[in-house]
């Protein structure tokens, strides 16, 4: 059976492969390819759409570039950075610094209902950002 640790690594391990493998797929690709199941049902972007052009402008070092497509660009790429960082440093002292950082911030959210409360309410900002963009 597989404990509650290695589940997390083997699903943000699957996680962060898929994010490369897109962003390596959309890198050498022309096509600008729409996957977003909510802007092809609705019509409208979701919170995350132009994340990966975001990624792509920083890519280039655009940096103010990215941040006006999508600032969540920007703060994934930090995060996945982060986590592979954390990842490898287990993979290699046989250590849990990903496991323990994960659950702190779990925790911490959790305890810290107004700490959530202003990142869901920066989605939704973020949200009407890209409507009001016609992202």
């Amino acid at each position: 059976m597989v404990n509650q640790r290695n589940r997390l690594y083997l699903i943000t391990g699957i996680v962060c492969f898929f994010a490369i493998l897109w962003l390596l797929i959309d890198y050498i690709s022309w096509a600008e390819i729409t996957v977003c199941p909510v802007k092809l049902v609705s019509g409208y972007p979701c919170p995350s759409c132009g994340t990966t052009r975001s990624i792509q402008a920083l890519m280039h070092g655009h940096i103010g570039e990215a941040f006006m497509i999508n600032p969540f660009g920007i703060i994934s790429v930090a995060i996945l950075i982060g986590v592979l960082i954390l990842l490898i440093l287990d993979l290699s002292t046989k250590k849990d610094y990903y496991y323990k950082t994960y659950w702190k911030i779990e925790l911490y959210l959790q305890k810290h209902k107004v700490v959530s409360a202003v990142l869901i309410i920066l989605v939704i900002i973020n949200w009407a950002w890209n409507i009001s963009k016609g992202l």
